[in-house]
């Protein structure tokens, strides 16, 4: 930018300097002339600045910005935003989710999905689709169905994110709407505990606590933990969502630190109930029962109880640097001298759990792994915390460390 402003101005000064100007025209055209001369004229952005990146504007306004090397091809999906063309998965989604769900609340037109383009923050990016979801079944339905055609999905309670969370260029589902969907609740004793669902408000919340309180003449008044600037207009499922805090809870009173259970519906329909031990344990036998789960580790369900999982992903930017760095996390267990296998009265070699190098196979191993924090962290006893950080230890050390993090 200082670079063509400086051009600009040199430009600018050659018909004064070639006309008939006198006395300090003259003077100052001179002197232009040899700053031109002698100093280095910058044809990029300032030092220590990047340039603006390309971006590509489409047809009702959404920007996105292009990666560099990348240009935008019209009709070529791509997960990235500004990328995700129609090449017919996009049709296969809505001719599926139109056998339950009604056309009159699917929004594909212009004018309404420029409206939800955008939230509290400001950013913005056009859904393809807006889809107001009523209920968990319907839900259940929807998940499986986006995920076997590749289509992305955003969901939205209030849209106050100051971030852009509930905007998406694919498909949003919009669970707050006409103040009837997803709006259960249940106060729980002495208040000190509510059960929501996510289409409720929070200041909502802290007045149904209020008017427990007054109703049954308790001493205590109890309010939700989370208090963010947004709260008479934020809803539950966006509060959780973000972890909201806000300037008088800190952290000892934040979402995560004052949410006892969840009710979770994963992407193929599963739902998982972390405050049902039931429900657990079926999740758990699930994840044991998963077909890829025994085809690649044979022994998973004759673990001990002090059995632990150790999962080590390598990377390498050519298949002889990747080989390199699985040989070198080979030898560094093998010389810790580490026992392997599922039971410490069978014993394996190193060998009997392999790298896996195809898709279908490793993304097997972080599915379930993903899916053990909301169980443990039901399963914990209250009052206790969930360790959820990354931590570090020598490798001789490391049966030490488990035995001592499953004794905590």
């Amino acid at each position: 930018m200082l670079g063509r402003s400086l051009r600009s101005t040199l430009d600018a000064a050659k018909p004064a300097s070639e006309a008939n100007v006198t006395g300090s025209q003259e003077r100052f055209a001179s002197a232009l002339a040899q700053m031109a001369e002698q100093a280095p004229v910058h044809t990029g952005p300032p030092p220590g600045t990047s340039a603006v990146p390309a971006v590509h504007i489409n047809i009702v306004g959404a920007i996105s910005v292009v990666p560099e090397g990348q240009n935008i091809q019209e009709g070529v999906f791509k997960n990235v935003d500004g990328h995700r063309f129609e090449d017919g998965r996009y049709k296969a989604f809505i001719d599926e989710i139109s056998t339950f769900l009604p056309k009159e609340r699917q929004y594909d037109d212009p004018v309404r999905t420029f409206a939800y383009g955008t939230d509290a923050s400001f950013y913005r990016l056009n859904p393809k689709l807006v889809v107001k979801v009523h209920n968990e079944t319907e839900l259940k339905k929807i998940m499986p169905i986006a995920k076997k055609h590749g289509v992305p999905i955003t969901f939205r309670a209030a849209g106050t994110s100051l971030s852009g969370q509930a905007i998406t260029d694919s498909v949003l589902l919009k669970i707050s709407h006409v103040g009837k969907n997803f709006r259960n609740y249940k106060v729980h004793g002495d208040g000190s505990q509510i059960t929501l669902e996510p289409g409720l408000i929070g200041g909502e919340v802290n007045r149904i606590l209020a008017a427990h309180a007054k109703k049954n003449k308790l001493p205590v008044q109890y309010k939700i933990g989370p208090d963010p600037s947004s709260i008479d207009s934020s809803m539950i499922g966006g509060i959780v969502a973000n972890n909201s805090s806000g300037m008088c809870c800190g952290v000892s009173q934040n979402t995560y630190h004052t949410l006892k259970d969840m009710r979770i519906v994963l992407v193929d329909g599963t739902v998982l109930d972390t405050g049902d031990a039931s429900s657990c344990e079926s999740f758990l036998k699930e994840c044991e029962s998963d077909e890829r789960m025994q085809r690649l580790v044979p022994d998973i369900k004759l673990c001990d109880p002090r059995a632990a999982s150790l999962l080590v992903e390598c990377r390498g930017q050519t298949p002889e640097a990747l080989q390199e760095r699985i040989d070198e996390v080979h030898r560094v267990l093998n010389r810790a001298g580490l026992p392997f296998g599922a039971t410490a009265a069978a014993p394996q070699s190193l060998d009997f759990y392999p790298f896996h190098h195809e898709p279908k196979n490793y993304n097997a191993f972080w599915d379930v792994r993903k899916g053990l924090i909301p169980i443990v962290g039901a399963a914990r006893e209250a009052g206790t915390s969930m360790l959820i950080e990354d931590v570090a230890c020598p490798v001789d050390k490391l049966p030490d460390m488990m035995i001592d993090l499953i004794d905590m």
